[in-house]
């Protein structure tokens, strides 16, 4: 008999639209034994406060998880970049919400224990292991803290998880935040890293975070999701995006039998709409290509090219030191802020140089950039 499983990529309703998505792929949602998606922000409460960090604060409605249940969706990831913009309270409240709603979570906690815990769905006589985790941005537990958070990818109870969760169940997945964002293909290091999480004994990874789609690979007998991109994103910073994606329909049988459907859907109007994949703006075979053909030149140079035209900048904002393409306007700003308001002026560069060291994916690109650059002949 199997299981059909459902997975999408980012989910922020800010505005509460109970029909965020149309009703062919409602169906879908609703007509699968699992449907997964990640919540990319706490819900709006009356106690939350905004944390310290380095860009923006999401939160979404309330209404947002009663409608995700109501549409299908019974699985929750909340290990992501946003579920800790409002710290302990943000975080705790929609846990609650999510529980008083019936719904699944995984991938976030109350302290650390509690975050790492894996996820045992058992359907139609098969058991799936779920494990979710992102990159070490703001929120994430990379180590015991006294305060709620999300998993770290990179920790080694990740490892163990995956090894243990291996002799349990029947099909290990991981769901994996992380990446370059508006990329269209996995950077060196993220590649890696999951190939060794498969190694381990993870059968599926369904990825997210870089906004857009990505392509996939069979690797061994595992199958890797790069990035599903944005499903539902309501933002500002998105308004005027179709947000062009897919979703995968996994279906998962006795004896390890992996079969998978790809549908594409868009932002049409107020809802995500499935679509046929000439409706599209992407082509999956071209993103697929990127995986193989002159990926190694191609990561290169695009370390180099996001190191020259972001990174170099951020890095001497966050230090203090003037940039090239500053305004006068922009430098005597910046002065009177070290005048007036010395101490919030230098927490603020500190979050931002906190930001690109301690945030992998940044610290990956940068990394290999300059290791690039110094590599490159000298005339």
């Amino acid at each position: 008999m199997g299981v059909t499983l459902f997975a999408c990529g980012d989910i922020v309703n800010s505005k509460g639209n109970s029909n965020f998505i149309d009703n062919k792929l409602q169906d879908i949602v609703q007509n699968s034994d699992i449907s997964i998606c990640n919540f990319e922000a706490p819900i709006e409460s009356h106690n939350m406060q905004s944390i310290d960090k380095a860009g923006p604060h999401i939160y979404q409605s309330k209404e947002s998880i009663r409608y995700l249940k109501q549409s299908g969706f019974n699985l929750l990831s909340l290990a992501n970049n946003h579920i800790y913009d409002y710290g302990d309270a943000g975080l705790m409240n929609t846990i609650r919400e999510i529980d008083a709603n019936g719904l699944e979570y995984v991938g976030a906690g109350s302290d650390y224990e509690q975050a790492y815990q894996q996820k045992i769905i058992e359907k139609n006589g098969l058991k799936i292991g779920f494990i979710a985790a992102c990159e070490n941005e703001f929120g994430c537990l990379h180590e015991d803290r006294n305060r709620s958070g999300y998993c770290w990818l990179f920790n080694t109870k990740i490892d163990d998880n995956v090894m243990a969760l291996k002799q349990q169940v029947d099909f290990v997945i991981l769901i994996a935040h992380a990446g370059v964002e508006d990329l269209a293909f996995p950077i060196k290091e993220w590649r890696e890293r999951y190939k060794r999480l498969c190694d381990l004994g993870v059968d599926v990874i369904l990825g997210h975070h870089p906004h857009v789609p990505q392509g996939y690979e069979s690797y061994n007998e595992s199958q890797i999701f790069y990035s599903l991109g944005n499903f539902y994103f309501d933002t500002s910073a998105f308004q005027d995006s179709a947000d062009d994606s897919f979703s995968v329909i996994l279906k998962l049988a006795a004896g390890k039998k992996i079969e998978f459907e790809i549908i594409y859907h868009k932002y049409i109007g107020s809802s995500t709409c499935l679509v046929e994949a000439d409706d599209v703006a992407f082509k999956i075979d071209h993103l697929n290509g990127l995986l193989t053909e002159n990926y190694l030149a191609l990561n290169e140079q695009t370390c180099v090219k996001l190191f020259n035209d972001y990174y170099h900048s951020y890095y001497r904002t966050a230090l203090g030191v003037p940039t090239n393409n500053k305004s006068l306007i922009s430098e005597l700003k910046n002065v009177i802020k070290r005048l007036f308001f010395d101490s919030r002026y230098v927490n603020m560069r500190l979050l931002m140089l906190l930001h690109n060291i301690k945030i992998d994916t940044h610290r990956f690109v940068v990394q290999r950039a300059i290791q690039s650059i110094l590599n490159k002949p000298k005339n």
